[in-house]
């Protein structure tokens, strides 16, 4: 299985100068430590407290300052690009880094996001499926330049319902299966159900995006403060829930390494990944605070997981 990070580009302030400059750093440190991808998340206007709404432009960059790791975008929202625009710079990145891009591709969830796009919020499943197929049929015609054939071969559909996946393996995409970070639940029902359809349809490519945060949970505990705060006034959450009530109930994998690679393995969705894209949302870690935890899971959760597996083997 490979590792891979994903990151929200929401850094730890308000200076989206320094929020580049800290993830080019942090692809840079993944490459060292032995990622074998790292992946951006494209947010329009601000969401989530993300600076990335154009991850061609930041993966290019760190592209340059990278020779071997894989650069992902989970996920661009789809139905708000024209096609040919989204062919193109896909195409272009993926000869810049000499075949390195996983091309990740979403509906997308948020409704403003839409509204500013002028793209109506309940037809941004058709859009989705529109677009895809235009780009597949771009990248396998001779019109796209610059060329981009075996791109073909690292396209990725984010998506977990039955028939998302469906649609995905018949065109022989990646699957980039997440989960909700809701709360109160906790998240195990969720992942049963996407597990189930990973099995039913059982994709050659599933990269599974799990909230992995190895070692003391202080700082993550009080990273998640606003993220509660937000969810209690919304109603989400119940008015007496916390921080640590979040993570006691399994929606981030936290503890030891040993704990982490232990939880990892009892994830339903888990033996079905080809590849483990780890992150830390909601919490915004600023990157002091990252690089150990990217750090303890590529050196001390990742044998773990490879040991078992090669005991399973």
């Amino acid at each position: 299985m490979r590792l891979g990070f994903l990151t929200h580009v929401a850094g730890a302030g308000d200076d989206a100068r320094a929020v580049y400059r800290e993830t080019l750093e942090l692809a840079v440190a993944a490459e060292e430590f032995g990622y074998d991808s790292f992946w951006v998340a494209q947010h329009h206007l601000g969401a989530q407290g993300a600076s990335a709404p154009s991850p061609f432009v930041l993966l290019a960059a760190i592209a340059e300052r990278t020779t071997r790791i894989r650069l992902g975008t989970a996920v661009v929202v789809a139905p708000t690009e024209h096609p040919i625009r989204l062919a193109e710079d896909a195409a272009t990145l993926d000869t810049l880094s000499a075949g390195r891009l996983e091309l990740g591709l979403g509906a997308g969830s948020d409704p403003a996001t839409f509204e500013a796009f002028g793209v109506p919020y309940q037809a941004r499943h058709a859009r989705l499926r529109e677009t895809v197929d235009t780009v597949l049929d771009l990248l396998t015609g001779t019109d796209l330049v610059p060329s981009a054939p075996t791109l073909r071969d690292r396209i990725w559909l984010g998506t977990g319902s039955p028939e998302g996946i469906a649609w995905a393996v018949e065109r022989g995409l990646g699957i980039l299966s997440g989960r909700r970070s809701s709360g109160p639940a906790g998240p195990l029902p969720g992942d049963r159900e996407a597990a189930e359809h990973l099995a039913r349809y059982t994709p050659t490519r599933v990269a599974l995006s799990r909230p992995v945060h190895p070692g003391a949970t202080t700082a993550l505990t009080e990273r998640l403060i606003p993220w509660i705060t937000r969810g209690r006034a919304a109603g989400r959450f119940p008015v007496d829930f916390t921080p640590t009530d979040y993570l006691a109930i399994g929606n981030m994998y936290t503890g030891t390494p040993q704990t982490v690679a232990r939880s990892l393995r009892a994830d339903p969705g888990y033996p079905h990944a080809t590849e483990l894209l780890c992150h830390t949302q909601p919490a915004r870690l600023p990157p002091a605070a990252l690089l150990p935890v990217m750090r303890r899971t590529a050196y001390e959760v990742r044998p773990l997981l490879r040991a078992a597996a090669a005991e399973v083997t």
